[in-house]
């Protein structure tokens, strides 16, 4: 469980220090710098532990059940519900990142499904080879599919 320190800091220095540390995650223009600062600042268990908060929302709102949920990322039903409880009762800001990121994927799928049915159209020209076009096709596209 994570420690805070009994010595209360005033009102006014907390918002300062919160309005820093969101500014640092918005300056992050890239993936590498987010990883980067993350790395800075957390501990490889808070990572973690955020990382799981942010899937069982994820997957909460996907409509995965508690059981799928427990199975997949290793955690406790109750955890389950205390991330649950905080969808309910808050989460807009959640919501909304999610909703970003599911249009980035829709979008990205729209684009990729543009970029096959263009590959298909040039390597399926007449005087190709047929059976290494679609290979090729195969393999363009399995290499698109790998994470980052």
């Amino acid at each position: 469980m994570s420690q805070i320190s009994k010595r209360f800091l005033n009102q006014k220095t907390q918002d300062r220090i919160f309005t820093l540390f969101i500014s640092s995650i918005v300056i992050c223009d890239s993936k590498d710098i987010a990883v980067s600062l993350i790395k800075d600042l957390f501990t490889p268990t808070e990572r973690v532990m955020l990382s799981k908060r942010f899937s069982i929302a994820y997957m909460l709102l996907e409509g995965y059940d508690y059981a799928s949920i427990t199975e997949a990322l290793k955690v406790s039903s109750t955890t389950i519900g205390h991330v649950s409880l905080w969808l309910k009762e808050k989460g807009g800001g959640f919501r909304d990142v999610i909703s970003k990121i599911k249009r980035n994927e829709s979008m990205r799928n729209i684009l990729s499904d543009i970029r096959d049915a263009m590959e298909e159209l040039i390597l399926e020209a007449p005087g190709q080879n047929w059976s290494r076009s679609k290979k090729i096709l195969w393999e363009r596209r399995q290499a698109r599919k790998k994470p980052f």
